[in-house]
């Protein structure tokens, strides 16, 4: 099995201008912004409205066409996971400890119920999970794609909730620490006004979503300022 790559060495400015970039050359990128503002999250609590759903579906279908969710069933999950997902609200990907077996558990649980949340029940959406559940915990959770797998785990097809777990998400976690240090060292910073500092020159995004919109530069566009790093 591949393996995944080993240096760690992105730079918060490189972060930064992933973030400019990623919203002059993709034209979806509003799609996230518009939804999230429209979402009723007082309706996301221990059960979710139909309503609720069809909005998520909704975003999720502008970016993958293909995407197969079932409404009803999803809410059915959503009712399944609420408690995980209260056990998980307040864990941010950039202070999550992926030491504990329990945080992989719970990840790992509500990833596989959320990409099994179609009409038809041999398809996995493995893609449309990880913008659904960080839709509903923008601060932890990272989206990916199949061309961010393969450059990040070596290979698209380790899309479980495992892989997810156990090493999509670690190394996330790991990339986005060498950003924050970076950004402590350059401008003399403590932490946490390093971290406040990377969101408020990105409008506010959680570094969860800082993470997929890099990822997305340099592994499904491959844009060209991005391909040298790390």
């Amino acid at each position: 099995m591949n393996k995944l790559r080993k240096e760690f060495k992105l730079h918060y400015k490189k972060l930064l201008e992933a973030h400019i970039v990623f919203y002059e050359v993709e034209s979806r990128a509003f799609y996230y912004d518009e939804y999230m503002e429209c979402k009723n999250w007082k309706s996301w609590t221990n059960s979710v409205s139909i309503c609720e759903v069809l909005k998520l579906f909704g975003f999720i279908l502008g970016w993958e066409p293909k995407f197969e969710g079932d409404p009803w069933k999803f809410k059915g999950i959503y009712g399944q996971i609420s408690p995980r997902i209260e056990e998980l609200r307040d864990t941010r990907i950039e202070d999550a400890n992926f030491a504990k077996e329990e945080l992989k558990g719970k990840i790992q649980d509500v990833f596989n119920k959320v990409a099994n949340c179609t009409r038809k029940g041999d398809r996995y959406e493995s893609t449309a999970a990880s913008k659904i559940i960080h839709t509903i915990l923008p601060d932890l959770f990272v989206m990916w794609d199949r061309k961010i797998r393969r450059g990040t785990l070596g290979d698209e097809e380790r899309k479980s909730g495992v892989e997810y777990a156990r090493n999509f998400l670690p190394f996330a976690q790991k990339e986005l620490e060498k950003a924050i240090t970076t950004c402590m060292t350059e401008r003399k910073m403590k932490r946490d006004e390093a971290i406040k500092f990377i969101r408020e020159q990105c409008a506010g995004k959680t570094l969860a979503k800082l993470a997929d919109e890099y990822n997305y530069m340099k592994y499904t566009i491959r844009h060209p300022s991005f391909l040298n790093d790390n």
